[in-house]
């Protein structure tokens, strides 16, 4: 286990033997480490964080600190960061408040770049991007493999699908729905083509089927419940299926509007 001798640890943290501290980083109780995770200089990771194994963190990250909530009262809560992820310069990551029973969870192979943030009681899928200065406010949730443009925000209770694209400087108060490109102020507007290609747990006729229901869900006129109606007698595709429940699943939020121009004004082809 090598730590340098100018990183302060707790003993009540649990390092693997084959973790890497780096210089004057600090841990703190309670904290746990997995295997070939290496922390570079200045790294602090805070009371009650979980440290996957294979990640990476930079210099002045900070993982598990107080959140940002007035009615905090120094309870004890979580941060759980998975495998193989990577925590760019001064990203900083808040523990959960009591109020929600979900730990603020990072999941596996997600990609934090500098400067971006994550409040208290937040949920990140597997595969998940934010770019530089992305932030997500309390109690978001985002799924897999979804992408954070830089300078994005995100508002408290904000649920983003899996497979989404928020274009940079975006800004969000309202769900987003899966597979889709936001753009703007709550908008969204085409199927994150790109994305949808590069999943590794779609096939061909998946694909097929979520281009079909995108235009029965955005291009019919339908209304929202007479679409759904349809895909889920319609398609067989899980993927689809996945959008039904989406769309089904209780909303604090209310969900983003569908447009066919982006913020230039540029028409968005027919072909998506």
């Amino acid at each position: 286990m090598p730590v340098h001798p100018s990183a302060i640890v707790d003993p009540g943290a649990r390092i693997a033997d084959t973790a890497d501290v780096g210089p004057y980083c600090v841990i703190g109780a309670e904290v746990e480490i997995g295997a070939r995770t290496r922390l570079m200089a200045h790294a602090y990771l805070c009371t009650g964080t979980t440290l996957g194994e294979d990640c990476v963190v930079h210099i002045g990250a900070v993982i598990g600190h107080e959140p940002q909530d007035l009615s905090y009262r120094g309870e004890p809560t979580a941060t759980i960061v998975k495998n193989g992820c990577t925590i760019r310069e001064h990203v900083t990551i808040h523990r959960a408040t009591v109020k929600d029973p979900n730990p603020t969870t990072i999941g596996e192979r997600c990609f934090l770049m500098a400067g971006s943030h994550v409040a208290h009681n937040c949920v990140i899928g597997d595969g998940v991007t934010l770019a530089n200065g992305a932030l997500l406010a309390g109690h978001v949730h985002v799924g897999d493999r979804s992408i954070v443009s830089g300078n994005t925000v995100i508002h408290q209770f904000v649920r983003v699908g899996r497979l989404t694209m928020l274009s940079g400087g975006s800004r969000f108060g309202m769900d987003v729905p899966p597979y889709l490109i936001g753009d703007g102020a709550n908008t969204i507007t085409v199927l994150n083509s790109v994305g949808l290609r590069r999943a590794p747990g779609l096939t061909d006729d998946d694909r097929a089927q979520i281009k079909a229901a995108y235009r029965i869900l955005y291009r019919s006129n339908l209304d929202l419940k007479d679409a759904l109606a349809r895909l889920k007698a319609e398609f067989a595709s899980p993927a689809v299926a996945h959008w039904v429940e989406f769309y089904s699943a209780p909303t604090r939020r209310g969900f983003c509007q569908y447009r066919r121009v982006r913020r230039s004004g540029g028409s968005i082809g027919a072909a998506e």
